[in-house]
């Protein structure tokens, strides 16, 4: 089994070198390391050319730079990571361990990060009360993920993060990133894994770990990831779960948490983002036209 790993970056040229050093020291080995570049100035050119990998210029935008690394990769399993995290050195022969079974689609593994909230961040109690008694790893009825939190032991899963997926590669080219999902492409991850999710199954093992620095996190603006979070999450809501009656409220009832974890963490621009989003949703945004329409080929995927 092969294995292409595609590193998507834009304009973080030592984030970058910093990743394919991990990269670099895992056994086994890569068969291919491919870095898809979203910078027009080719920022990232001299880092991949000194790590002796591929280089793949692509237009800006995360969807965007995903499929194009996912066009160029010859390997059986693509491996897509962020520019800022770093697998450890035995991540890969975990994952060849899990699809051994052929049932397999996906693969995914325990992710180490820095708290992003002084309230209500990763590991906290709040994501256990919002998963309820259910899986986590899975979906709710209005398409927000039940995060992995504890995570000791391997399942099978319905989500993966962004910053360290794979799949089998004839799978993913059947399956892609959706282009509609622009820029930063919030919850893009979690519309690919659950595509794939529906065609087999996605496996989650702690034993592949991943460090993530989630740098973007701090510098976004956080207003217009407000905004973008309700936007995007009301545009899956649609496009990959039913939009009952049930699901709108437990859509409705979310933003409220949400609401109410921006200002415990006295982040009131984030509070004025959800607003915006709300109201946009109102009008009828949608991600890529600015325009939301309610069609039964919106369920169809892209």
């Amino acid at each position: 089994m092969t294995f292409s790993v595609i590193v998507a970056t834009l304009g973080r040229p030592e984030r970058l070198d910093r990743a394919l050093r991990a990269i670099a020291a895992l056994a086994p080995p890569a068969d291919e390391v491919i870095v898809v570049d979203g910078d027009p100035e080719g920022s990232a050119a001299p880092v991949a050319a000194a790590a002796g990998v591929r280089y793949v210029g692509s237009p800006p935008g995360l969807t965007r730079q995903r499929n194009a690394g996912l066009a160029a990769a010859r390997s059986d399993v693509v491996v897509f990571l962020d520019d800022d995290a770093a697998l450890e050195p035995g991540a890969l022969g975990v994952l060849a361990s899990i699809y051994a079974d052929r049932g397999v689609v996906g693969a995914t593994g325990r992710v180490q990060e820095p708290a992003s909230h002084r309230i209500g961040g990763q590991r906290s109690a709040v994501r256990r009360l919002l998963r309820g008694r259910r899986r986590e790893g899975t979906f709710m009825a209005c398409g927000y993920p039940r995060r992995i939190v504890d995570g000791a032991g391997a399942m099978d899963v319905e989500q993966m993060p962004g910053c360290f997926m794979s799949a089998r590669r004839e799978t993913a080219l059947a399956t892609k990133f959706d282009e509609r999902l622009p820029g930063y492409a919030l919850a893009e991850d979690e519309d690919f894994s659950y595509r794939l999710s529906r065609v087999g199954r996605v496996r989650y093992d702690p034993r592949a770990v991943v460090h993530h620095d989630n740098s973007g996190f701090a510098g976004r603006d956080r207003r217009a990831f407000g905004r973008t979070v309700v936007i995007h999450r009301w545009y899956l809501l649609h496009k990959n779960f039913a939009p009952t009656p049930f699901a709108r409220l437990q859509f409705g009832a979310l933003l409220v948490v949400l609401v109410i974890h921006r200002l415990l963490n006295r982040d009131l621009a984030g509070v004025r983002g959800l607003a915006m989003g709300v109201g946009a949703i109102t009008r009828g945004a949608k991600p890529d036209t600015g325009v939301y329409r309610r069609r039964r080929s919106d369920s169809a995927g892209p």
